[in-house]
């Protein structure tokens, strides 16, 4: 903004100048040279105004997701890694199931003392299998985690790349969840300008009210 008021500036010099000297030179009415001269200064504004747009694209990733083939190998490897836990624990489940209906069926022939300690079997049995599942379970969320970071760091990897020749200023990845930003140039970050901003704003809140 500073350059532009500058360069403003130096156009409205000349532009005194020229009036000036044609005023004193020249048989063309001032109007006429007012004219110009706000020509001149229109111009000025208008390459000005045009130095500072921003370029912005956006990156469907609902799209991205379907159509990329290393997501779906990812997906693919992650239901794999699910039916294999799932598997492992039904066959363990169904194993104890079949535990307890046999303890059931032979309860009647057993001694209070025989009785007590196969119960007392069973039930570390089925903390056990709590366990294996809630274990299985945090398998699966770091497993997912870190193929999702692996994708992630792809696609970012890959549109740094991209937009060094594309130069955008702005890539937004849109989709059904919200909106990211992909990558942007530090020339548009606003940040400082608002932190100021809003802690002027604070402080002015918080300063003693003067007494009336």
């Amino acid at each position: 903004m500073k350059n532009l008021s500058l360069a403003l500036n130096a156009v409205l010099v000349v532009a005194v100048a020229i009036l000036f000297y044609l005023h004193f030179s020249s048989n063309q009415p001032v109007e006429e040279v007012k004219e110009e001269v706000e020509e001149v200064v229109e111009a000025e504004e208008l390459v000005e105004v045009e130095k500072i747009e921003s370029k912005i694209a956006y990156l469907n990733v609902d799209s991205l997701q379907a159509n990329y083939e290393l997501y779906s190998e990812l997906i693919n490897k992650l239901k794999g890694r699910e039916r294999k836990y799932e598997k492992e624990l039904s066959a363990q489940s169904a194993l104890f199931e079949k535990k307890v209906v046999e303890f059931q069926k032979n309860a009647a022939t057993m001694t209070q003392f025989e009785g007590q300690l196969k119960q007392k079997q069973l039930a570390e049995e089925e903390q056990s299998l709590y366990k294996m599942r809630d274990d299985f379970a945090v398998k699966f969320q770091n497993e997912e985690a870190k193929l999702n970071d692996e994708f992630q760091k792809n696609v970012k990897d890959f549109i740094k790349k991209f937009n060094e020749e594309s130069d955008y200023n702005l890539i937004i990845g849109a989709s059904q969840l919200g909106n990211v930003v992909l990558d942007y140039n530090e020339g548009i970050n606003i940040t400082n300008q608002v932190v100021q901003g809003l802690n002027k704003q604070y402080k002015e809140k918080k300063a003693p009210k003067e007494v009336k």
